[in-house]
């Protein structure tokens, strides 16, 4: 008996789908970007973008915290600038009511996570925290207290409260607070900034 072996063509379609679905496939595992890191081949302290970490020379030194209340925006900016002398060396997130939010056990985890991302990604050494007067969306404002130093002890304690909050989470770090406060002197605003302890 004779061994017969039968060769089979195999159609043309066939080795042209198996052929796309192998180059999808090798797509699929490349980057998205020829600059970035491959998540799969590459690790770095956090387990991602090594590549990235590995050829970062400067970070941002810290993550300044605040309110979006747009009368406070450019005299703060002003005063983490020129003050702190941080210019281009921050990255800024303006939250409402500057840090009610991480306050309130809510919205705490969300707001750590967006804290996290700068603190993981950019490894900044301290945070600053800037509470303001009349603060409506944190506190309703100032009509909400009966005296001015009612209000400034109230931000003040709860400003206190997120430092000792973001201790517990980002130990390593600096935390600085300050309070902002605005007057009107011949039709002119004067801001003012002061470091709580």
């Amino acid at each position: 008996m004779k061994n017969i072996t039968k060769i089979t063509k195999i159609p043309g379609i066939v080795v042209a789908v198996f052929f796309f679905i192998a180059v999808g496939f090798a797509a699929i595992q490349a980057p998205l970007t020829a600059g970035e890191p491959s998540e799969s081949n590459e690790t770095s302290k956090n387990g991602k973008y090594s590549k990235f970490f590995d050829e970062k020379t400067k970070w941002c030194d810290a993550l300044v915290i605040t309110c979006n209340d747009f009368r406070f925006t450019n005299a703060t900016q002003a005063f983490v600038n020129e003050r702190l002398g941080l210019k281009g060396n921050y990255d800024y997130l303006s939250i409402p009511g500057s840090i009610r939010n991480l306050l309130d056990s809510k919205t705490r985890d969300i707001v750590l996570k967006n804290f996290g991302i700068s603190v993981r990604l950019h490894h900044v050494k301290r945070l600053i925290i800037i509470g303001h007067q009349d603060c409506s969306i944190g506190y309703g404002g100032s009509v909400n207290f009966s005296e001015r130093a009612d209000e400034y002890n109230t931000i003040c304690a709860d400003l206190k409260k997120a430092r000792r909050l973001l201790r517990l989470r980002f130990s390593h770090l600096k935390v600085y607070l300050y309070y902002g406060t605005v007057f009107y002197k011949d039709h002119q605003r004067i801001y003012n900034f002061k470091q709580i302890l």
